[in-house]
């Protein structure tokens, strides 16, 4: 498979998470609004929404792939991190206010990619 389809093939996986992603913020934002849960809940729903829509995008992009599964959902990850917290410094203008917590996010969104990719390793 050429590096064009798989370039296509994670940028379907990436839109797939980010759409998984909306649905989520969605539901935790009315749960949120209905419940009255504090901040600390948000953040929690946040990484919870992560670890969904990577693990998920890491599953469908590594379905491509013959081997190196893990490695592919991974970048996946990646990806998708780098997509997000670019977008927010952009719409926050620096990246200095979310500084805490971009490492744990990483970690979060690397690791459920790679989740992802094992999962599929393992339906072969």
């Amino acid at each position: 498979m050429g590096n064009r389809v798989k370039a296509v093939k994670m940028l379907k996986s990436v839109a797939v998470a980010y759409v998984l992603t909306a649905i989520a913020l969605l539901i935790l934002s009315f749960i949120m609004y209905k419940c009255k849960i504090s901040m600390t809940g948000a953040n929690s729903g946040i990484l919870i929404t992560y670890v969904l829509s990577c693990l998920v995008g890491g599953f469908i992009f590594s379905g491509c792939l013959s081997q190196k599964r893990y490695l592919g959902g991974g970048l996946m990850g990646v990806v998708y991190f780098l997509v997000a917290y670019a977008v927010s410094a952009v719409w926050n203008q620096s990246l200095a206010a979310q500084m805490p917590g971009m490492l744990t996010a990483f970690l979060v969104c690397v690791f459920s990619g790679i989740l992802g990719g094992m999962i599929r390793s393992g339906m072969k």
